[in-house]
């Protein structure tokens, strides 16, 4: 079978991580905790150069806000004079953006290893003969013994199931009592909730007042949990924008930042709440990280203001320049 670029760049050395996290920790969450741990650790360099160039932004403002009064009624002028400021000081206005587009890939990425974990992180190849007759064997006896809880899935053909609904052949097998023969065992209790199903999965109970299966039940708070960290993080960066927009200078970067504090816990509710667990786990923890990430360098760049001294471009090149 041939693969992807994404698949091959992407795809298969995130699930190689995972692969061996799992193998030493035996446990779905925990390996998910520690994947995202060390991914936000490799991209600590791109967070460094984002947050510096945030922070020299928030330096040029002044310069920028004596701007937009001189030139006030004179756009074109403006944005003439601001690029010669913004190229001066090497000041790119999309540098802080980097880190979220670099992780986008990876998020999609992370999103096939979890959906297919026997492929990825127990390295199941359904491509075998013998492997998919295997899955053909425990969706027959499923549709058998539990047509219930296979339901409509019964119905795909086994490509489809082997491809999209791998977190579901391993619980099947459990309840088969199939897993040690297969190798099929994923242990995916992670403090109490059961991370195979997916979070939009404890409405039902909860609301019909259902509490009997708490593993089930707990599962809205993976949701609830990374709307709020995705708020916090986004607020802390709002914060450092506000300072920005403080000084006079509001601009589009700005008013972007905001509508992305109202938007991103909209967007992370969605996405975690539908999609399997895992993924709600990675960015509760992808959240956390980030956070303190930025507070610590924000502490560290507080004792390296030498580093972000700003100046006017003059008319005349060869005199000296101003130094803010």
């Amino acid at each position: 079978m041939k693969l992807s670029l994404f698949e091959l760049c992407i795809t298969r050395p995130l699930g190689f991580i995972i692969s061996l996290i799992y193998d030493i920790v035996q446990n779905y969450g925990l390996a998910i905790i520690l994947f995202t741990i060390i991914v936000k650790l490799i991209l600590l360099p791109l967070q460094i150069k984002s947050q510096k160039a945030m922070k020299k932004q928030q330096k040029i403002q002044p310069i920028i806000a004596e701007l937009q009064k001189k030139y006030a009624n004179d756009q074109q002028r403006l944005q003439t004079e601001m690029m010669k400021v913004y190229k001066e000081n090497n000041v790119s206005m999309t540098g802080g953006c980097l880190p979220l587009l670099i992780q986008m890939p990876i998020l999609f990425g992370l999103y096939r290893v979890i959906q297919s974990p026997l492929t990825y992180i127990k390295g199941i190849n359904f491509t075998d003969s013998a492997v998919l007759e295997s899955a053909k064997q425990v969706v027959a006896e499923m549709v058998e013994k539990f047509p219930d809880t296979i339901g409509n899935v019964a119905n795909m053909a086994i490509e489809q199931i082997v491809k999209n609904y791998q977190i579901q052949l391993t619980t099947w097998s459990e309840l088969l009592g199939k897993t040690a023969e297969l190798g099929w065992d994923i242990n995916f209790n992670f403090l109490g909730i059961n991370l195979s199903k997916i979070p939009s999965a404890s409405l039902t109970p909860i609301l019909s007042g259902n509490f009997s299966d708490m593993s089930t039940v707990l599962l809205i708070l993976i949701p609830a949990l990374a709307i709020f960290t995705t708020w916090l993080s986004m607020k802390q960066t709002q914060g450092q924008a506000q300072q920005q927009s403080n000084s006079g200078a509001e601009n589009t970067a700005q008013s972007m930042s905001k509508s992305m504090t109202m938007m991103m816990p909209i967007m992370t509710g969605f996405f975690t709440f539908t999609l399997p667990s895992g993924i709600g786990i990675y960015w509760i923890i992808s959240s956390i990280t980030q956070m303190l990430q930025y507070y610590f360098l924000n502490k560290y760049f507080e004792t390296r203001e030498d580093d972000f001294v700003v100046t006017v471009p003059t008319k005349n090149r060869k005199n000296s320049k101003k130094r803010r």
